[in-house]
């Protein structure tokens, strides 16, 4: 159900994955999917660089959750899902991990959306500022703790809140759930019973709407579950948050949120399956291998 791919900053190339019609003006059939952060971009030639490769953005739809965004507004560090080929991007969207207003910054703490993120001195320019729309990028950790890659601007987004994470608790009698201590109302979305069914303790979950620090509640307007499957012909750089292997062949969990399958068939690049561990940085290819999202190659980055 997710309308974009999530987590996080990827460097790699995934050829001849056939995605479908991108939808831009060309009609164009994009051949790779990339999903990871934006290393460059510069506005006198209209490209941006991933993966070390500068693509064009002349011909690009770029959009945050249905939103259309001018290709000014891209900037290093935003995680993006890139739909491309020849050197060229057909789509772009921007994938912010929480998107509300930055009510207190400090240069090692941000709140949005009445929760503390920690952070690496990566918002100078907000520092003592509680009006500014932003979108914060990153992942959670083995611990479970939101690690904040990049943080930016985003005053030029309608008045729309965005949040997400692992349903912890829910009252589907009441149309709640809580991500930790935040408390999800949904009872203002359109929501069939099959999507009512998929809202789980353990889901993963991304809510738009509005947070309303009087109740401390998040009013969604939307709800979209994660299926891991959407993920498959992808390529993707995460961090391995959890990881249980037996002789080469197991599970592992990436950005905290996507669950993988390793099998012996599983290549490994720049490194060797002994040297996986938690904490590491990879590059996944990622296929759908009888309705489980498999690992064809794992690149150590």
């Amino acid at each position: 159900m997710k309308k974009v791919a999530i987590l996080l900053l990827g460097t790699a190339v995934l050829t001849g994955c056939g995605s479908e019609d991108s939808g831009d003006s060309n009609d164009h059939h994009a051949s790779s999917s990339y999903i990871g952060a934006i290393e460059a971009v510069d506005t006198n030639t209209d490209t941006m660089t991933i993966n070390s490769m500068p693509l064009s953005l002349a011909s690009t739809r770029i959009e945050l959750n249905g939103h259309y965004v001018d290709s000014t507004e891209l900037d290093v560090g935003m995680q993006v899902d890139v739909e491309y080929d020849d050197g060229i991007a057909y789509e772009v969207d921007i994938d912010p991990e929480i998107v509300g207003i930055a009510t207190l910054v400090t240069e090692s703490e941000i709140t949005v959306n009445g929760q503390v993120f920690e952070h690496t001195n990566i918002a100078k320019d907000l520092v003592g500022t509680n009006t500014n729309r932003v979108m914060l990028f990153g992942y959670v950790d083995q611990a479970g703790k939101w690690i904040i890659n990049a943080i930016h601007k985003a005053n030029f987004l309608p008045v729309e809140d965005l949040y997400e994470g692992k349903i912890t608790s829910i009252d589907k009698s009441n149309s709640f759930f809580n991500i930790g201590t935040m408390k999800i109302d949904y009872s203002n979305t359109h929501l069939d019973q099959e999507d009512i069914s998929e809202l789980q303790v353990n889901a993963w979950v991304e809510v738009e709407g509005t947070y309303e620090t009087g109740t401390n509640e998040f009013k969604a307007n939307d709800v979209d579950v994660e299926d891991d499957l959407d993920l498959a012909n992808a390529e993707v750089e995460g961090y391995v948050t959890t990881l249980v292997l037996n002789n080469g062949v197991g599970m592992m969990t990436l950005n905290g949120k996507t669950v993988v399958t390793i099998t012996e068939n599983t290549r490994f690049e720049d490194g060797t399956k002994d040297q996986l561990k938690v904490g590491s940085k990879v590059d996944v290819d990622l296929i759908n291998n009888a309705g489980q999202l498999q690992a064809s190659e794992i690149e150590f980055d």
